[in-house]
């Protein structure tokens, strides 16, 4: 008797056929957060193996020790804050920028239990993921905007991982407090953790995490970048269409219980902080410069944020979705 395959049969042969053929792609991540969830779900769903690509995510805590691995040739697609790959070009690099991952950055600053207002943190130690950029860029003008400023009033203490390593220490004591992205937020607090303020008041606008490239090795491998930005862009979409599924994933693969896995992926989908369609918020990338004109790496006249992005590998993958 002749068998039939089902067409989520084929559809699982393809994609296995797909991921033993395909091109290896190694894309670097800082944390296993909400804010990487699009690279683990197009991995993890077949997004990357529909392309024909094999991908390898790979984590590095340190966006700068990203950056060394990305002009090394180590890493093909390195993701994290553009503030590096600003002050690497201004050096004389040839780094880009080619697709939005979180276009804002959510960070709520949370206190420990003894700190409960934010005039408390005056000598106290603060968390942050690196010295300068990303996240503690956007903590030192939220703190500036409250009469805060370092280091006169507080030290900062590099807590590699990401906001789940800083939720970590904020509850083993090892600083006083910081920076927590949602809905990481959310779990501190009904921990008894104290609500300082939402950054989000002072910089709403802002390219928190992009997709980064070497210009050379990207214009070499054109079919292979716009083949990961199409899984990248399916992936997003797969997250805005499906949040009760992506939530279910969020908890599988990171470990955060319900409601904060739904919490967080409505939060990302409602507020647009995961573009839809994998686009560049210029907008806010003018932002990254201006907080960077602010701590004194920059001068004026500022550079357009285009010098720093090249979108022909996203609208072309755009095109081929038909969007």
């Amino acid at each position: 008797m002749k068998k039939v395959l089902s067409l989520g049969t084929l559809l699982f042969v393809f994609i296995s056929a797909a991921a033993v053929s395909g091109q290896s792609l190694k894309a670097g991540y800082t944390s296993k957060t909400l804010f990487y969830l699009p690279f683990f779900a197009a991995l993890k769903k077949g997004f990357y193996a529909a392309e024909g690509l094999q991908v390898e995510l790979i984590n590095i805590g340190r966006s700068d020790v990203q950056l060394q691995a990305l002009v090394a040739g180590e890493l093909h697609f390195a993701n994290f804050n553009p503030d590096g790959i600003i002050m690497f070009n201004e050096k004389g690099g040839n780094l880009k920028l080619i697709a939005g991952v979180d276009n804002a950055a959510p960070y709520v600053l949370i206190g420990g239990k003894a700190y409960k207002k934010i005039d408390d943190l005056k000598g106290a130690k603060l968390g942050v993921s690196s010295l300068r950029g990303g996240g503690t860029s956007i903590l030192l003008d939220y703190l500036k905007s409250k009469g805060l400023n370092h280091p006169h009033d507080f030290t900062l203490v590099v807590v590699s991982g990401g906001t789940a390593a800083r939720l970590t220490a904020l509850e083993g004591g090892a600083m006083a407090a910081g920076v927590l992205g949602i809905p990481y937020s959310d779990i501190a607090i009904d921990q008894g953790f104290n609500r300082l303020g939402d950054t989000m008041e002072v910089i709403p606008h802002y390219q928190f995490n992009s997709i980064n490239v070497n210009a050379g090795w990207a214009e070499k491998n054109r079919p292979a970048v716009v083949k990961f930005l199409k899984a990248h862009i399916r992936s997003l979409r797969w997250i805005h269409e499906q949040p009760d599924q992506a939530a279910e994933f969020f908890t599988k693969e990171m470990g955060v219980r319900q409601p904060y896995a739904r919490r967080g992926v409505d939060y990302f989908t409602k507020n647009r902080v995961f573009p839809v369609d994998g686009s560049i918020t210029l907008e806010g990338l003018k932002l990254n410069l201006q907080v960077q004109l602010r701590d004194g790496l920059l001068k004026e006249p500022l550079p357009p944020p285009e010098k720093y992005v090249d979108l022909s590998y996203l609208k072309q993958a755009q095109k081929e979705l038909g969007l």
